[in-house]
């Protein structure tokens, strides 16, 4: 039993309407190692400063997010999303459910999503998923996932 949300992920995707997911989950592929990361950039931080450069007050905007993975393009298999270019129509929710189960996994509701082929001769064929986190019906935009031990969270 792990104490921390790592190691191999499972990752689960419904279609997102009215800024929460609808319908059912379901596991999409296991990506390729150590390709999975929200990445958080800090929102801009606004400063009142008076004469002399002292510091009065200090506002600062919300931090925005990025879920980035990458899949094998496998024999046999067809990719988990349709695109034209790249984009992927329509909104996304997702959890990413850590390797113990019992640990806090994430759950984002709402997100616009795009799809990259890349290569490496190492690799082979990847399809590099990346999804722009939106504001969601209620609550935050990354929501932290009660751990359960059947995997499917609360």
């Amino acid at each position: 039993m792990s104490v921390l949300s790592w190691g191999k992920c499972t990752i689960q995707h419904a279609t997102s309407v009215s800024g929460a997911a609808s319908g059912d989950y379901s596991a999409i592929d296991t990506p390729k190692e150590d390709t999975t990361q929200l990445t958080p950039t800090a929102g801009n931080e606004v400063n009142a400063t008076e004469e002399g450069g002292e510091l009065v007050d200090s506002r600062a905007g919300k931090t925005t997010y990025v879920l980035t993975f990458d899949i094998f393009v496998k024999k046999g298999t067809n990719p988990p999303f349709s695109d034209t270019e790249g984009v992927v129509s329509g909104e996304h929710a997702w959890k990413i459910i850590p390797e113990d189960a019992a640990c806090y996994g994430i759950q984002i509701d709402r997100s616009t999503l795009r799809v990259d082929v890349v290569y490496a001769a190492a690799d082979g064929i990847l399809l590099r998923h990346t999804a722009k986190c939106l504001k969601p019906a209620t609550g935050n935009t990354v929501k932290l996932l009660a751990g359960t031990s059947s995997g499917s969270g609360t």
